[in-house]
């Protein structure tokens, strides 16, 4: 494995989207776990939809390892935006 790779463990619907909890493989590290949470709004601005919550979480993920090093075990994705200014674009 060459690059990190994410991989939903599991799957919850909140009042407002959706928690994961997503297994994180890095080259050369210990797989970590990560707890995300994604609103129903982030979720249509980068698929419009056609993209499962899940796929997008696991993707969001990736994205983020191959770009932040030390990423909290918790966070929003929203918070994506702050991390990696981009990530409209890489997500799209």
């Amino acid at each position: 494995m060459n690059r990190p790779a994410a991989r939903v463990l599991e799957e919850h619907e909140t009042a407002h989207g959706w928690s994961f909890r997503l297994a994180l493989d890095r080259p050369d590290t210990p797989t970590a776990e990560h707890e995300v949470t994604l609103s129903w709004v982030d979720h249509d601005h980068w698929t419009g939809g056609a993209t499962p919550p899940s796929r997008l979480a696991e993707r969001l993920l990736t994205v983020l390892a191959e770009r932040v090093p030390d990423l909290p075990a918790r966070f929003d994705a929203a918070k994506a935006r702050r991390w990696v200014p981009e990530i409209d674009d890489l997500l799209g």
